[in-house]
């Protein structure tokens, strides 16, 4: 009897972390989209600058749930994103066979941000954040003036306020981004 007890308790448990891992990358979502980041000339408001704005807001948001060794839940919030991903592609009229190419395309996109971005974030080097963000997101235009500088302060800022967030805050009530200013 226990057997079935520890099945249906391991079920739900799994069913829980992933309705969680969606809500906090649903305020992930709602951070990259603030109307700051994409205005006076900011951050191109396109699908791929979204999607960059995205990345960045999930990642650090991974980035604070591995911290606390809960890699499982983060595991869960780039699935949820992924699965989104895939979601919007279908509904852009994306083909079935290449939605899956699509979607692994845009992992290795997001994996090799992160590493990027955590490496210089690990080594508190805003110019190379710096960089990096005009590489990534500008990569057909000239990157408006200082605008890179201000993001890669907004990302630094954002990863400290995530740590200052207490964990179980966090997995209760979402994180709290600080707004882009």
């Amino acid at each position: 009897m226990w057997l079935y007890m520890m099945l249906f308790s391991r079920f739900f448990g799994q069913k829980r972390l992933k309705t969680q891992a969606r809500r906090l990358y649903d305020h992930a979502l709602t951070a990259s989209r603030q109307v700051e980041l994409y205005a006076n000339n900011g951050v191109p408001d396109t699908v791929d600058g979204r999607f960059d704005m995205l990345v960045i807001h999930v990642w650090l948001l991974i980035r604070r749930v591995n911290r606390e060794g809960a890699q499982g839940l983060g595991q869960e919030i780039f699935d949820a994103m992924f699965s989104e991903m895939d979601n919007s592609l279908r509904e852009l009229g994306t083909s079935d066979t290449s939605v899956g190419k699509r979607i692994k395309d845009m992992a290795k996109v997001f994996y090799s941000r992160a590493e990027i971005y955590n490496t210089v974030l690990d080594a508190a080097d805003t110019n190379a954040l710096n960089e990096a963000l005009e590489h990534n997101l500008f990569t057909d235009m000239v990157p408006p003036s200082q605008f890179c500088g201000r993001l890669a302060t907004h990302i630094q800022n954002t990863d400290m306020a995530l740590s200052e967030q207490n964990f179980v805050d966090i997995q209760k009530s979402g994180p709290c981004y600080p707004p882009f200013a």
